[in-house]
C-alpha cells in the first residue's frame, strides 16, 4: 500500500551544511538538474535576499517531490540559536529529523537544543555528520565525542545491516526486541530486519548515524535508504483535522495559512471552522509549498503540507477541521515551549507615519504570535519581544522588501515578569447604561514555574455556568499586566469566588471587562508586596581544562552559580551553572573570542527568579499602573441614570457581593 506523504525536518547549528545536505537530497532525487553553491546565492531554498547575502537561512521552505509514487516533504530549517521559535514550531508537524552535526565542530550547544526539542516533541532522529571530507576532521575523537553525547547513536553505513555487524550488535544493547532475535540466532529476511529497524527508529530507541559529506555526496544515499525504509503510522481517524504551524503572505498580500493535515482530506472551496470558534471559514484554493513557489491542488490528504487561502482568521498552533465536526474531538491547541525573553524598543530610521510602522508590525505579529507588541500610544513608542539580535536583522529586511521602509532598534533589553507573595481578592464591576457584571476572584501566590492556574469555586446559583466559563475564559485569553513595572504576570493562581448578573442588562462583553478589572484590582491592593522577577539561564559549557578557571569565574561575576559538578575527557571539561539573563547578553560573542570556537555553550531558559536591584529596576522602568487606561483597576458603577468611574481604592466599599 502506498504509503502517505513523508515529512522529514532538516535541523543544524548554522554552518553545519544543513542547505548543502538539502540540495544534495534534492539532485539525487532528481528535483533539480544542478547543486547550488551557498556561498554563491545559488541554492534552490535560500532565496531571499538576506539569505543570499549572509549565506544561512532565516525561514522554513517545505518542497515536495514523488520518488516512486513515493511522496516527500522536506522542510529546511533556520540554524541560527535566535531563530529558535521557527524550529520549533516545524517540529510540531515533522515525522523525521534529519540532524546535521559538522565534523569540524562535532555536537555543539545548538546540536544539544535541536536533540531535546525532539525528544521533547517526540520526533524520531537520524543525524548526518557532514564535512568529512575536510582534511583536519579527527574521526576517531568525534566518535567519541558523539557516544558520549548519547549511547543511542550508532553509526550506520552501507554494511550495517549485514549479518553480525557493529552495528546490529550496538543495536541490540538498546533495543530487548532485537536482542532477543540476535541471542536466538534467528534467521531473519532482509524485509523483516528493515521493519525492526524502523520501530527502532520511530519509536526513538536508536539514532542511526551516517557519515558523509553533502558537499561531495558521500554518506547521502545511505541516508535516503533510511528514511526510504521507515514505515509511519496511518491515523484511523478519517475526521479531517489539520493543525496551523505558519502564516505568511504572498508577494500580492495574499495570506497563506500552512498547515499539516493530520487525517482526512481537505478540498478546495471546503466550509471548515477552528476547533475553539463556531465561526465557518472556506477554504479558496489548496497549494503544496515548493520553497517559494506554490502548486495549485483540489485536495490534500493525511501527512500532506499544504497552504491554504481564504482563512483570515486562522493562527499558528489552531486546529481546523470540517464544519460538521464537534470541537471536542479535535485535539487541544498547541502552545510553543519558549517564549522570547527580550524586548527591543523599533524606531522608523526613515520618514514614515509611525501608524504605518505599527500597522506592519500588527501583521507580522499576526503571522507569529511570539512576536508580541507593546505599544505606547501616548508617547510614541512601539516595542517587540524577540530572541536575539539575528531575529532583529531578518525584521530589518523583511521591512524593506515587503512595506518599503527601513526600521531600526535600540539595544535589547530584559523582559521581566512579576508575582505576588501573599493572597488577596480582587473584584471587578462593569455598570454603565445597559450594562451588568461583577466579578470576585482570589489570587494566591502559585509555584515557580507554573504560570497562571485558574480554578472555580463558583456556585451554579449565584452565577449561571455559562457566565462563569466566560469568566474562565478571560482570565485565560489574555497577558495580564502587573503593576510594579507593567510587565507579564505568573505564577499565580486565580480562582472564580463569584459573580452577578442581571437580566437583561447583562451583555456579551460584560464580563470580560469585569474580569480584567477584578484581576488588575487585586494587584494594586497587594503591590507594595509583589516581586519582580528576571529570567535564567542553565548553562553547560564546555572548554579546554586551562580555560575553566577562568570561565567559572566569569560566571561568578555575573552573579551566577557553578555548580560542583564537572565532568572531563582528554582536553575539554563541561561546567555546569546558572546566570541572569540581563548580565549575560554580551558573553557568547566573548566566550567564541577568548576560546577561538574550541568551546561549546548551550544555554537553555531555567526560569523566573526574584531580582535582587527590585527597586532599581522599578525607578528605572518608571512604570505607572493607573495612568495605564488599557489595564485600569477602576470599576464602572451605575448612578442616577448613568456609569460613572470608581478608583480602584473605594471598590471594596461599594461592590454588590457579599464576599
Amino acid at each position: 500500500m502506498l504509503q502517505k506523504n513523508k515529512v522529514i525536518g532538516v535541523f543544524s547549528h548554522v554552518d553545519g551544511g544543513k542547505t548543502t545536505l538539502m540540495e544534495a537530497i534534492l539532485y539525487k532525487k532528481d528535483v533539480i538538474k544542478e547543486i547550488g553553491n551557498v556561498n554563491k546565492g545559488t541554492t534552490f531554498l535560500d532565496n531571499e535576499p538576506i539569505e543570499r547575502r549572509r549565506g544561512i537561512t532565516f525561514s522554513s521552505k517545505p518542497v515536495r517531490f514523488n520518488v516512486n509514487q513515493q511522496p516527500y516533504t522536506f522542510i529546511d530549517t533556520p540554524g541560527h540559536m535566535d531563530l529558535t521559535f521557527e524550529m520549533e514550531r516545524i517540529l510540531q508537524v515533522v515525522d523525521v529529523a534529519i540532524v546535521i552535526v559538522s565534523a569540524m565542530d562535532g555536537v555543539t550547544g545548538y546540536t544539544e537544543t535541536i536533540v531535546d526539542l525532539c525528544q521533547e516533541y517526540g520526533i524520531p532522529i537520524l543525524m548526518f555528520v557532514n564535512k568529512l571530507d575536510v582534511d583536519t576532521v579527527d574521526l576517531v575523537s568525534l566518535k567519541e565525542e558523539l557516544s558520549c553525547f548519547s549511547e543511542k547513536i550508532i553509526p550506520f553505513d552501507t554494511h550495517s545491516l549485514e549479518d553480525n555487524s557493529e552495528f546490529l550488535e550496538e543495536w541490540a544493547l538498546l533495543d530487548d526486541d532485537w536482542l532477543s532475535i540476535m541471542v536466538d540466532n534467528r534467521e531473519i529476511v532482509m524485509e523483516d530486519k528493515l521493519h525492526f529497524l524502523s520501530t527502532a527508529i520511530m519509536s526513538q530507541t536508536i539514532i542511526p548515524c551516517v557519515f558523509g559529506s553533502a558537499l561531495t555526496l558521500i554518506g547521502v544515499n545511505e541516508l535516503l535508504e533510511l528514511l526510504d525504509m521507515l514505515e509511519l503510522p496511518r491515523n484511523e481517524n478519517k475526521t479531517p483535522v489539520a493543525q496551523v504551524y505558519k502564516i505568511t503572505h504572498d508577494s500580492k498580500g495574499i495570506r497563506h495559512a500552512h498547515a499539516k493535515i493530520i487525517s482526512g482530506t481537505f478540498h478546495s472551496k471546503d466550509t471548515i471552522k477552528i476547533r475553539k470558534s463556531e465561526d465557518t471559514l472556506k477554504i479558496n484554493e489548496l497549494f503544496f509549498p515548493q520553497g517559494n513557489h506554490f502548486i495549485k491542488v483540489d485536495d490534500a490528504k493525511e501527512g500532506d503540507i499544504v497552504t491554504m487561502t481564504g482563512l483570515t482568521s486562522v493562527s499558528p498552533g489552531e486546529f481546523l477541521t470540517s464544519s460538521l465536526v464537534e470541537s471536542k474531538d479535535i485535539p487541544l491547541d498547541i502552545s510553543f515551549k519558549r517564549d522570547p525573553i527580550f524586548e527591543v524598543q523599533v524606531v522608523p530610521s526613515d520618514v514614515v507615519r509611525f501608524d504605518d510602522m505599527v500597522t506592519s508590525f500588527h501583521l507580522l505579529a499576526n503571522e507569529d504570535p511570539m512576536l508580541k507588541l507593546r505599544y505606547k500610544k501616548e508617547v510614541n513608542e512601539l516595542y517587540i519581544s524577540i530572541v536575539g539580535v539575528i531575529q532583529m536583522e531578518y525584521l530589518k529586511e523583511i521591512f524593506l522588501e515587503r512595506f518599503s521602509f527601513s526600521i531600526d532598534f535600540l539595544p535589547p533589553s530584559v523582559l521581566y515578569k512579576e508575582t505576588i507573595t501573599q493572597s488577596v481578592i480582587g473584584v471587578g464591576h462593569y455598570e454603565p447604561l445597559r450594562h451588568y457584571a461583577e466579578v470576585a476572584l482570589l489570587l494566591e501566590p502559585g509555584e515557580s514555574g507554573q504560570g497562571i492556574v485558574i480554578k472555580n469555586k463558583c456556585l451554579r446559583e449565584n452565577l449561571e455556568i455559562n457566565f462563569q466559563q466566560r469568566v474562565l475564559q478571560h482570565i485565560k485569553e489574555k497577558t495580564h499586566l502587573s503593576v510594579l513595572t507593567g510587565s507579564p504576570l505568573t505564577d499565580v493562581t486565580i480562582t472564580l469566588l463569584d459573580g452577578l448578573a442581571h437580566y437583561p442588562e447583562t451583555k456579551g462583553g460584560d464580563f470580560r471587562e469585569a474580569t480584567y478589572r477584578a484581576i488588575r484590582h487585586g494587584l494594586m491592593k497587594i503591590k507594595e508586596t509583589s516581586q519582580l522577577l528576571e529570567p535564567w539561564y542553565s548553562l553547560k559549557i564546555s572548554v579546554p581544562s586551562e580555560l575553566v578557571g577562568k570561565v567559572s569565574a566569569d560566571v561568578v561575576k555575573m552573579g551566577g552559580t557553578v555548580y560542583p559538578t564537572m565532568t572531563a575527557t582528554k582536553e575539554m571539561t563541561t561546567i555546569e551553572a546558572s546566570v541572569p539573563v540581563a548580565s549575560f547578553i554580551d558573553y557568547p560573542l566573548s566566550f567564541a573570542s577568548f576560546t577561538k570556537n574550541k568551546g561549546r555553550l548551550k544555554m537553555t531558559l531555567k526560569g523566573y527568579y526574584p531580582c535582587q536591584n527590585q527597586e532599581e529596576l522599578i525607578e528605572t522602568l518608571s512604570y505607572h499602573p493607573e495612568s495605564d487606561r488599557e489595564n485600569t483597576a477602576n470599576s464602572i458603577f451605575f448612578k442616577k441614570g448613568k456609569g460613572y468611574d470608581v478608583h480602584w481604592s473605594e471598590v471594596d466599599e461599594l461592590k454588590h457581593l457579599s464576599i
